[in-house]
């Protein structure tokens, strides 16, 4: 997919506002071999992109007629309403790897009979070529039981695919289910000091 572009003939913040109000994002494409341009993208024509290529997507960009193959750096957009701000293109040279992160998902969750699986890590960092970038990361965890977890250390990636996040960081871990008779022990706990509080005020 393509992605036309428009370079900006003003900036600041009344600019940026009123591209957002005509329906065009204020972007930049920058590269090592491509000097910092300030454009601007149609919104619908970059959404349509994000819901069918997705947040990696590698594709060219089209300024004056002339193409540009670029990848997804940075989206700045808004947290209460589908606006975006700002979006960071980085221009790509042949050979040139490039840093992202995908989404790791578990399959196999159901099969877990016992304990609560956690995730505390959703997403991984890696480094790699434009075309070898995963969609997505996909560990099994069926075989995890109560006590188990695993590291960044422990996913399987794509031989040409480097990763950059802490080896040592946990992805997921299985826990034991809280028992509710906790919950039952304070309630008792908590039922004498009441009686002591009633008999003091009747004396």
């Amino acid at each position: 997919m393509k992605l036309t572009a428009q370079k900006r003939e003003r900036l600041g913040t009344s600019a940026s506002k009123q591209a957002r109000v005509d329906n065009k994002i204020p972007a930049v494409v920058f590269g090592k071999e491509f000097d910092a341009t300030p454009v601007l993208v149609d919104a619908k024509q970059f959404e349509e992109l994000l819901r069918s290529e997705g947040r990696n997507a590698v594709f060219n960009i089209v300024i004056e007629g002339e193409e540009t193959q670029v990848i997804i750096k940075n989206v700045d957009h808004s947290a209460l309403k589908p606006e975006y701000y700002n979006v960071e293109l980085q221009a790509i040279t042949k050979g040139q790897k490039v840093t992202v992160t995908v989404t790791i998902n578990a399959t196999g969750a159901e099969e877990i009979k016992a304990g609560i699986l956690t995730q505390p890590l959703n997403e991984l960092e890696i480094e790699t070529e434009p075309t070898h970038i995963p969609s997505e990361i996909e560990v099994d965890v069926a075989s995890l039981e109560i006590g188990d977890s695993l590291t960044v250390a422990d996913l399987k990636v794509p031989e040409n695919v480097t990763v950059l996040s802490d080896a040592e960081t946990t992805v997921f871990v299985v826990a034991a289910p809280q028992l509710e008779e906790e919950s039952d022990t304070d309630a008792e706990v908590a039922e004498p000091e009441v009686i002591g509080e009633n008999a003091d005020a009747e004396e």
